[in-house]
């Protein structure tokens, strides 16, 4: 998180990537450090050892697709 905020605030574009359950953390450190415009990109956190479940693998191949999306622009 403190990278990315710091890379913002220098007027380069950021991208942090978060598990869904920080989400709200990273959400309130980046307001709280005066970059409410941080891009984050949540994902789920997988069942480790156990990317081989179909479900699991969803999950991965959702995250490779919307990630392009949120780095031209998407939402955040």
């Amino acid at each position: 998180m403190r990278d990315g905020i710091e890379v913002q605030k220098a007027g380069k574009p950021a991208v942090v990537f978060t598990h869904d359950r920080f989400e709200r953390a990273a959400r309130a450190q980046a307001k709280g450090l005066g970059v409410d415009d941080l891009r984050l990109y949540v994902y789920p956190q997988f069942a480790v050892g156990n990317l081989s479940a179909p479900v699991e693998v969803q999950k991965a191949l959702k995250a490779v697709e919307e990630f392009p999306k949120l780095i031209v622009g998407g939402p955040k």
